[in-house]
């Protein structure tokens, strides 16, 4: 691993002499736009700049389009991977940043690739992830086995004011469709079997649970097929759910509970129904005191201490949870200005400006102290390990 000399080095001269570059990617990114998983001129002009620098790259990679894998001194036996996000928001663009915090990633890499004469045992990975907006990119990656073999992983997002606390649920997507018999209302109504019956059977006991289950959890749904006519006994009704925990240990079970609510409402009514998958289901994500300790330490470590006014991104769900659940995985955030909402129109705006730059530079800074930190410190690495994948397990 690169020495203190090559530490000040990466900061003084290497980060500075590369920005430009990337400011200028991340800026035409921010004028143009791609909704995932389509973002075919996103990814294709980041796996170019990396190879113009002499990076290898995978594209696409495990089978997923427009996701990407640079490897940085390949066979190292100490290995992290930089993520890279690059998809944006329907009408209002990069209003979640993600072109900044992609180019943060793509700017720490051809940064290391200056210096891969240093790194000795140690391989850097840039992984493009896409689609985190909707289709959760890193789930299906997670899923293919790509963070099996990584020592962490780690990206900054782009938020009003520094932070090292994000933390997000896990989430399912659950569709229901109950299948009942139609009849006249009037004429012959013992013949039906009142599907939308068993919708709001599936509500009220859903509400029935909500007193019986951990007060973080949220269960949410709505009805989106009822029937067709007030004098026909609906055949036909569909719900659509999401349920929420901290954990997905804590979920799965949150879950399971809501589906055997929907059998019981259509054993109760006699009517049948199909239990689907509605989306992506993403596990949660929730760092240990260690982790966030660390990543303190680094914000000081290149000049921006954390304030009274540190950010805490938390709220929803992200497909981050899912790299959590194969490897120790960092996601602090860096600010851009107070104020400022992502997922919104002046969050986009501010893409192109001078802070949006500068915060690029600084969120590959804190990637580059992170990954010395760690590589240079193996009782730390080692006690980190234990910390998160011990908190996966608890309830």
């Amino acid at each position: 691993m690169w020495n203190e000399e090559t530490r000040e080095k990466l900061r003084k001269e290497i980060l500075p002499a590369l920005e430009k570059e990337a400011w200028s990617l991340n800026d035409d990114m921010a004028e143009h736009p791609e909704l995932g998983p389509r973002e075919f001129e996103s990814s294709r002009k980041m796996v170019e700049m990396m190879r113009t620098h002499g990076i290898e790259v995978e594209y696409p990679y495990c089978s997923v389009e427009t996701a990407f894998r640079a490897v940085i001194n390949p066979g190292g036996k100490k290995k992290a991977a930089f993520l890279a996000e690059y998809d944006a928001l329907p009408e209002i663009g990069h209003a979640c940043g993600h072109c900044a915090s992609g180019m943060a990633s793509v700017l720490a890499g051809l940064a290391v690739q200056e210096v891969r004469d240093t790194l000795g045992d140690v391989q850097i990975d840039i992984i493009g992830t896409p689609d985190e907006e909707w289709g959760g990119g890193k789930v299906l990656l997670q899923r293919a086995g790509a963070f099996d073999d990584y020592d962490f992983a780690a990206m900054v997002h782009m938020y009003a004011v520094d932070g090292v606390e994000a933390r997000f649920s896990a989430i399912d997507g659950i569709k229901f469709v109950f299948h009942g018999a139609p009849a006249h209302a009037a004429a012959c109504p013992e013949k039906g079997r009142n599907a939308l019956n068993a919708a709001r059977l599936l509500f009220d006991s859903t509400d029935m649970m909500r007193q019986h289950v951990i007060k973080e959890a949220i269960i949410s749904g709505y009805i989106a097929e009822g029937g067709s006519a007030a004098n026909i006994a609906p055949d036909r009704a569909v719900v659509n759910f999401n349920t929420r925990a901290p954990k997905r240990v804590q979920l799965d079970d949150i879950s399971d509970w809501v589906k055997d609510c929907a059998r019981a409402a259509a054993l109760a009514t006699r009517t049948e129904v199909e239990i689907l998958p509605d989306g992506v289901d993403y596990d949660g994500f929730q760092p240990v005191k260690s982790e966030l300790q660390l990543l303190e330490e680094c914000f000081a470590g290149i000049g921006r201490p954390l304030g009274e006014d540190a950010g805490v991104l938390a709220g929803g769900s992200s497909d981050i949870g899912n790299v959590a659940s194969s490897c120790v995985t960092f996601h602090p955030v860096m600010g851009i200005g107070k104020g400022l909402e992502a997922h919104t129109r002046e969050f986009a705006a501010a893409m192109t400006c001078d802070v949006t730059h500068r915060a690029i530079t600084d969120s590959a800074t804190l990637l580059l102290e992170l990954t010395w930190r760690l590589f240079t410190d193996d009782a730390l690495l080692e006690r980190i390990k234990k910390d998160h994948f011990d908190s996966l397990k608890e309830i």
